[in-house]
C-alpha cells in the first residue's frame, strides 16, 4: 500500500510501471473509512455532492502514486476522466485546472452510469512517463 491511499477494491495495483512508463489505476474519492470525500449528508438525509472537492482528492490520489515511483503529475501523459453526471463538469474542470493548464496532459472526459459506490462521483486513470 502506498502512502496516503487505502487498499483496492480489488486485486490490482495503484500503479504499473513498464520502461519509463506508469499506468495509475482508476483513482476514485473513496475514503479509509469506506466514504467519499466531498460528499455531505443534507437534512434529509440524501446527500449533496461536491464534484470539486472529489477532484482534487483524485488528482492527489494519482500524485501519491506516482511519486512513489519516482514521478509527478508533471509527467503525466494521458487522463481519462468519468463523470457520473455532466452536470458536474463544470466543477470538474475549474478544480483539474488547479493542477493542469492547456500545456498538460492529454485528456479524455466522459459520462459513466455508475461507479463502485454511490457517492464517487468521479475516477480518474493516467498515463506517465518518467523523464528520459
Amino acid at each position: 500500500m502506498l502512502d496516503g491511499l487505502i487498499r483496492p477494491l480489488g486485486p490490482y495495483s495503484y500503479v504499473k510501471r513498464r520502461g519509463p512508463w506508469l499506468f495509475v489505476s482508476g483513482m476514485s474519492a473513496r475514503q479509509a473509512d469506506g466514504g467519499c470525500a466531498g460528499v455531505t449528508l443534507r437534512p434529509d438525509g440524501s446527500p449533496q455532492f461536491d464534484v470539486a472537492v472529489q477532484t482534487r482528492v483524485v488528482i492527489g490520489k494519482i500524485d501519491a502514486a506516482l511519486r512513489a515511483e519516482g514521478a509527478s503529475l508533471a509527467d503525466c501523459m494521458s487522463l481519462t476522466c468519468y463523470l457520473v453526471d455532466m452536470r458536474d463538469f463544470a466543477a470538474y474542470n475549474a478544480a483539474y485546472a488547479e493542477y493542469f493548464d492547456a500545456e498538460g496532459p492529454a485528456r479524455t472526459t466522459v459520462a459513466v452510469h455508475q461507479l463502485p459506490h454511490p457517492h464517487m462521483r468521479i475516477e480518474i486513470t493516467a498515463i506517465a512517463c518518467l523523464p528520459c
